[in-house]
């Protein structure tokens, strides 16, 4: 009886066949080891950006610094300014302490990171190498890489892993060139102006009168027969005039700031711009993350801005004059004065800081391109992206084999009508500061890969990623 009883239940279970599954994933230790890494990593980045807050220029990426107007009126103070109402002054020419700090936070990273190298990555997360010899089919190519499930948090993770890596570059880049006095003076001086207290201590203007005259005369003593291009004394009395009303009551400085403005009018500058092709090529990889090399830009360029055109064009034809006039004005705000990129508080990675200045005004026209819910505002977005086209355009021009201002100026044609003085300040920001310009080309190249139709959303994609430098954002928008 036994015997039947135990057939019985063992037909029944063979009928029934296995219990169905109650979850959909299994977790393996690679899995949790991956995760964990990748939540101990996340933990650490916000220390990391944290501890180069002593750079002003690197505080205010992550923090924007209040007006003095905001902070009396207590309107639209940005989060964070108690950092700034407490802040000294921060000498930008102390080389060697930005230099120390930089290397520490980078030494800091690598360590808590994965290794840069593939491979070592791959055996740092305890990846498995498939292949023949690991009883895959014969002849089947290698492959190595996360968990299917795990894809998108590793994909992330390289991204921001890439991003620190390339912000360690950019700024150690940064310190070199502005070591190189009077290389990137204008830059310094716009940091001396930036760093400056908001509510200073009793006798501290003393002694930050005491600093700011002795950097002036650093200033005045490097300036040499031919050291600067014409375009780049401009740009320097422009930092100067930004600076001047902050030491009016402050004899030292005032009596350097005139001494360094008589050396700047007597000066021999070069007409055109100093930087050999190889050193653009240098810039737009560390700066801005072309993923072209310097000499194939224009081509870029010249393909983008023909696209906002003939949106821009095709807007305006179904304009009445008063229309069109109206989108015009609005088109020379967004190109002017949009605003600022501010950073996304609270601060986790480097893609949440605020822009370096060299992507500042394309990372301000994104937005706009991002923002346009009206035909008029988008007919005048494409007008400004198309004229700012037109500055990368020029700026490469001028920095190229011909160099010539009448020659940049045929090449590419604005579309605005413009005043003298305006376009005459554009064609100084090619000059000048030709990086901030040609990093509005190479965004424009990205968002209009796929046609203009797909521009906008393209722009949404990357204002979801935030900043980084613009080949590792391309391939960030790459289909998967």
């Amino acid at each position: 009886m036994r015997v039947w009883l135990c057939g019985s239940i063992a037909l029944v279970c063979a009928c029934a066949g296995a219990p169905p599954r109650t979850y959909s994933a299994t977790f393996t230790d690679r899995d949790i080891r991956i995760e964990s890494y990748a939540k101990s990593f996340r933990s650490a980045e916000p220390a990391l950006l944290a501890n180069l807050a002593s750079e002003t220029r690197m505080l205010a990426r992550m923090t924007p610094k209040p007006t003095v107007d905001q902070i009396a009126s207590r309107d639209d103070v940005p989060f964070g300014a108690g950092v700034w109402l407490a802040r000294g002054f921060i000498d930008p020419f102390l080389f060697s302490d930005r230099e120390t700090a930089l290397s520490r936070v980078r030494s800091t990273f690598e360590t808590a990171a994965l290794p840069d190298d593939p491979a070592l990555r791959a055996e740092a997360l305890g990846m498995r190498v498939m292949g023949a010899d690991a009883g895959d089919r014969p002849g089947m190519p290698r492959r190595m890489g996360p968990p299917a499930h795990l894809e998108p948090l590793f994909v992330q993770l390289r991204l921001e892993q890439g991003a620190f890596r390339r912000f360690f570059e950019a700024e150690a880049a940064r310190l070199e060139r502005e070591r190189r006095l009077p290389k990137a003076a204008a830059d310094l001086v716009r940091a001396l102006v930036l760093a400056w207290p908001l509510m200073p201590g009793s006798g501290e203007l003393q002694n930050v009168e005491s600093m700011v005259s002795w950097r002036l005369q650093n200033l005045d003593e490097a300036l040499g027969p031919n050291t600067l291009s014409a375009a780049e004394r401009d740009d320097l009395r422009d930092a100067l005039s930004e600076l001047a009303p902050r030491v009016t009551r402050m004899p030292k400085v005032t009596a350097e700031l005139v001494k360094l403005t008589k050396t700047l009018d007597a000066m021999w500058v070069t007409p055109f711009a100093l930087e050999d092709e190889r050193e653009m090529d240098q810039d737009v990889t560390l700066f801005v993350g072309a993923p072209l090399p310097f000499d194939a830009l224009d081509g870029a360029f010249e393909s983008a801005a023909r696209a906002f055109e003939t949106q821009a064009t095709s807007g305006l034809s179904v304009l009445d004059g008063q229309a069109g006039e109206r989108v015009r004005e609005r088109a020379k705000h967004v190109l002017f004065a949009a605003p600022a990129c501010l950073p996304r508080s609270p601060v986790h990675s480097p893609l949440d800081l605020a822009p370096p200045d060299e992507r500042a005004w394309s990372c301000s026209l994104l937005h706009a391109l991002d923002e346009t819910k009206t035909e008029e505002a988008e007919i005048a977005t494409d007008l400004a992206w198309h004229d700012a086209i037109v500055v990368a355009q020029w700026a490469v021009s001028t920095h190229g084999p011909v160099r010539s201002e009448a020659a940049a100026r045929a090449h590419a044609k604005l579309m605005l009508p413009l005043s003298a003085a305006e376009s005459a300040r554009l064609m100084g920001l090619a000059k000048a500061r030709p990086m901030r310009a040609i990093a509005v080309g190479v965004a424009a190249a990205i968002v209009m890969k796929d046609g203009a139709a797909h521009a906008q959303a393209r722009a949404h994609h990357w204002r979801g990623i935030g900043d980084a430098p613009m080949d590792l954002i391309a391939a960030a928008l790459a289909p998967r």
